[in-house]
């Protein structure tokens, strides 16, 4: 669990978020940073999608469903399988860089 602006994020919240939306692999990272006086939450998540339409689509949903289930904004990426680290132990999925 992390608290982002105010607000409880935990990963089981995220992984329920991006299985239900067409195209999100389960990979993800989330890396959080303050910049201008806010915190930013980027998020990392795999996908197949090749096109960059198709890419931008994808993102725009995470963002929009994120906000309205977790009540957060945050900057999606969409990047291509195999890109986000794996690990044959538990996978670090948050990287907290506001310390």
């Amino acid at each position: 669990m992390v608290k982002v602006k105010g607000v409880n994020i935990f990963p089981g919240q995220i992984e329920e978020v991006l299985k239900d939306i067409d195209g999100a692999s389960s990979e993800y990272q989330i890396f959080i940073d303050h910049a201008d006086g806010k915190d930013v939450i980027t998020l990392f998540v795999e996908t197949p999608l090749k096109t960059k339409k198709d890419r931008h689509a994808l993102e725009k949903a995470i963002k929009d469903r994120i906000k309205s289930v977790i009540n957060v904004g945050v900057v999606p990426k969409a990047v291509e399988v195999g890109d986000l680290p794996r690990s044959e132990k538990k996978t670090t999925r948050v990287f907290d860089y506001r310390y």
